[in-house]
């Protein structure tokens, strides 16, 4: 035990020393190269749709530049995030909102090696950021942010989630926050006609699930009528198909009339894997294709479906 005791704060003291001092020049140049992008499109005023905000400077796609965007048009959000599945923190939604405008934020992650990781950057003890690991589910969402919030963050100003799962059973049931601005993943493959999920399942991993990644989520309808019943308006996705913007009713006023469209945009991502891992590359028939036997929960029709069970999944545009 005394052995495990002296190489444990060995570690401890060779993080301090190499890694949680240690500058990151790569990150301050992508830093700097957001910061000369966030100058160019916040002299926007107007937009066609959220596209024309985009830039990425640790968001996948062009998310960086979108919530910027918006959050500096809104004089009066609360400096204040939550972001739910974020593995390592490297690539996210919020972390160039954390380090340009000096957010307090909170991160929630299933793995418990992501969050120990997140903990061991720089970023974390130069900005009021708490990392917590946790299996969200329904069930349990609502008293773990009790819990473990301050009382500040009930008025949070933005969360986004993407756990690649049950978003949609956790975003209805979540009640004991009001951010202003929630940003959530919808699955672009359930299309853009129905209102469907995939089952709940407080245990639901993407792959375990269906080996090809593609069972996941909620179609764009089925947020944007959560989102309505919450008091939120869509604001539009980004232009990759993959993120969903939604806005307090009480803000809307505010953006409305500076987004001439808000543009449902169809995801074009070919990351479907075969049974063996390998990614397949395949279209977006034969994406459906393997996973047309799955089950969903169709919201209109209060019942379970197989996606083969539907003639059309897409309106003229996206098809």
């Amino acid at each position: 035990m005394q052995i495990i005791k002296i190489l444990h704060e060995i570690k401890k003291r060779l993080i301090n020393k190499f890694i949680l001092k240690r500058p990151d020049f790569s990150e301050k140049r992508i830093f700097l190269e957001g910061l000369n992008n966030q100058a160019r499109i916040r002299k926007k005023n107007q937009i066609y749709n959220l596209k024309d905000a985009e830039y990425s400077v640790f968001s996948q796609f062009g998310d960086d530049g979108i919530i910027d965007w918006i959050v500096q048009k809104i004089p009066s959000i609360e400096k204040k995030f939550i972001e739910i599945g974020v593995q390592d923190y490297w690539e996210s939604n919020t972390r160039f909102l954390l380090k340009s405008e000096n957010w307090s934020g909170v991160l929630i992650d299933s793995s418990k090696n992501d969050i120990n990781k997140i903990k061991t950057q720089r970023i974390y003890w130069q900005h009021d950021l708490r990392a917590h690991q946790l299996m969200v589910n329904k069930d349990n969402i609502n008293n773990f942010l009790t819990k473990n919030l301050k009382p500040s963050f009930k008025n949070v100003g933005l969360l986004s989630i993407d756990i690649d799962g049950v978003d949609y059973w956790i975003l209805d049931k979540l009640n004991v926050i009001e951010p202003s601005l929630v940003i959530c993943e919808y699955n672009s493959l359930f299309g853009n006609i129905h209102k469907m999920s995939v089952l709940y399942d407080e245990n639901f991993e993407r792959t375990n699930k269906h080996y090809s990644n593609l069972y996941f989520g909620a179609s764009i309808k089925a947020f944007i009528s959560l989102m309505e019943k919450k008091g939120y308006n869509f604001l539009g996705t980004n232009s990759a198909g993959i993120n969903a913007y939604f806005l307090k009713s009480d803000l809307f006023s505010i953006l409305d009339s500076k987004i001439e469209k808000k543009t449902i945009f169809q995801s074009k991502v070919r990351e479907s894997l075969d049974k063996k891992g390998c990614l397949t590359f395949n279209d977006r028939i034969d994406r459906i294709k393997t996973i047309e036997d799955l089950k969903v929960y169709d919201f209109d029709e209060k019942k379970e479906k197989q996606l083969k069970d539907y003639a059309n999944l897409y309106t003229g545009d996206w098809l």
